[in-house]
């Protein structure tokens, strides 16, 4: 008598298979997007101190602070200035400013609130989520 080998997948071995790609995947896949957020709220944070340093540095050489309003690319030409994410803006009196990194409809998942640095060094954010930005 001889026997005949199984050739290929049965359908519950497929369908085990399914399940198990399944769970995995919706454990995973809010990991991943939490981790995407938060990479991208770093990337803001980096860029507000990147616009911080050539405010400063443009201070030290006698240029006065930027006039209020949208941070444009000539302030920090390494910055995100696509807005996809973060929009930047700045309000500057001739003695201080403050930059804010807001979330735009991109990151609008996100539970952090908008990051906010002072010209005195000082992090905020709108809603007193600083160990959020951390």
């Amino acid at each position: 008598m001889m026997m005949t080998t199984q050739k290929g997948v049965t359908l519950i071995e497929m369908l085990i298979v399914i399940a198990i790609i399944g769970t995995i995947t919706a454990i995973a896949y809010p990991s991943y997007q939490n981790h995407v957020l938060k990479s991208h709220r770093n990337k803001a944070m980096a860029d507000l101190v990147m616009i911080q340093l050539n405010i400063e540095e443009n201070k030290t050489k006698g240029i006065a602070y930027p006039s209020s309003g949208s941070v444009s690319a000539s302030i920090c030409s390494e910055c995100d200035n696509s807005g996809e994410r973060y929009s930047y803006t700045i309000t500057s009196t001739s003695t201080n400013y403050t930059l804010t990194a807001s979330k735009t409809s991109l990151q609008s998942a996100d539970t952090c609130a908008n990051l906010i640095l002072k010209s005195t060094g000082e992090v905020t954010t709108s809603s007193n989520q600083v160990d959020c930005w951390k």
